[in-house]
């Protein structure tokens, strides 16, 4: 019996009940079972998926697309803070922030470098070839302060002083009241009823400086806070004690940065030994760094270094590790490539792209490389995007690199 055509579109037509999503490690001639929650279908498989999303029960639908958002920018790097409230971008090596109409107000200029960021109580911070800090207002200022160098110290006549040993040290405070690391100190014999004379006190714009005395023992204090000049102290009573004896300023030459339990942690490769230096910074003290203690070394060069509540993930070219102050744990032996692909997720834990796909932390998941091997890329970029009721990681890439163990 012939079959009239609208007849047999009728029987050829096939209703597709939801995809699992993209698996290229299987024949798609074959199929497997569905994972759990899904029944007992075989894989609806997709080879290739172009400007489509799936919901949660596995329906495609068409991708949102996009329009220029600001138009004549060279934009080089941007931060969204973590409440969406604010995005700053480099453009042309100016820092700016940029307003939901579309234009951009210029915070700061003459950047250069790849830049890298983090957040901490409402402040972002800004590492590339220099340090900065960016506040909720717009203020805009260094990330740290430099340590004081010079200062002359002389024994008098005159004062209330006792006879014996002393030692000046100095720092810089800022208008905010951050206060930097400790110059070296300046010794000095004060005979009986004498007095210091000090001469050429360290001077950086914009802060003044605090003089702290050591007097015949090891602890330091606070014995008066200048603008710029000279001072002579003949004796009298004693301020707080020093609090940032053998601290530094953040080191110049970090690259990536993330803030990981009340600290800021930096990363410094050192070509000569192939491995990277991680700082981290004092607690709840995020521009001083104790440069001969608060460190730990991680081998090769750190691609992307990232915390979430209960651990700080680092991750080379060619390994994963995961550091939570106990220790540092090697996880995966593959790695990662440059960029900034790391994020939170709504469950509070860390996602981010490696050369094997998509992973989660912790404890460390490959959430991928069962179903799909996509190529790696040169250069990553990727985050959290919630919409439309919806959780997905968008990454994007800059081609290259082969996918790994793809059928």
């Amino acid at each position: 019996m012939r079959i009239a055509p609208s007849e047999k579109a009728g029987r050829d037509k096939k209703t597709l009940r939801g995809l699992v999503g993209l698996n290229n490690l299987i024949d798609p001639m074959r199929g497997k079972p569905a994972s759990p929650g899904v029944g007992a279908k075989t894989w609806q498989l997709l080879q290739q998926a172009d400007n489509v999303n799936l919901t949660n029960e596995g329906m495609p639908t068409r991708r949102d697309g996009y329009s220029a958002f600001l138009s004549g920018s060279s934009v080089t790097a941007s931060f969204s803070t973590f409440d969406f409230s604010r995005l700053y971008i480099i453009d042309s090596g100016a820092l700016k922030r940029v307003n939901s109409d579309g234009t951009a107000d210029v915070l700061m200029s003459g950047l250069t470098g790849t830049a890298y960021w983090a957040e901490i109580n409402d402040v972002v911070y800004l590492s590339c070839d220099q340090k900065v800090e960016i506040h909720k207002d717009g203020w805009v200022t260094t990330w740290g302060l430099e340590v004081p160098v010079g200062g002359r110290a002389t024994a008098t006549t005159g004062g209330q002083l006792n006879s014996g040993f002393y030692q000046v040290a100095f720092t810089f405070v800022d208008e905010t009241g951050r206060e930097g690391g400790t110059s070296t100190s300046l010794p000095i014999v004060v005979p009986d009823g004498g007095s210091i004379q000090l001469n050429d006190i360290p001077y950086l714009q914009g802060c003044r400086t605090n003089v702290y005395l050591c007097a015949k023992s090891t602890v330091f204090n606070l014995i008066t806070t200048l603008a710029q000049g000279d001072y002579t102290y003949a004796g009298g009573p004693l301020g707080r004690e020093l609090a940032t004896q053998f601290l530094d300023a953040p080191p110049a030459e970090t690259s990536h940065i993330t803030a990981f339990q009340g600290r800021i942690y930096a990363a410094e490769y050192v070509p000569q030994g192939d491995m990277t230096v991680v700082w981290y910074s004092a607690p709840l003290g995020y521009h001083l760094f104790n440069l001969n203690e608060d460190f730990f070394i991680v081998p090769g060069r750190v691609s992307q270094m990232a915390g979430s509540d209960d651990t700080l993930m680092l991750s080379s070219e060619s390994r994963v590790f995961l550091y939570n102050r106990e220790g540092l744990d090697q996880v995966a032996e593959y790695g990662s490539k440059p960029g900034r692909h790391a994020d939170i997720g709504p469950d509070g834990k860390l996602y981010f792209w490696t050369n094997r796909g998509l992973c989660r932390v912790s404890p460390f998941e490959n959430l991928t490389e069962s179903d799909v091997s996509l190529a790696p890329g040169q250069t990553a970029s990727g985050g959290v995007i919630q919409q439309h009721g919806y959780t997905r990681y968008v990454v994007v890439l800059k081609s290259g690199g082969l996918p790994f163990n793809k059928r």
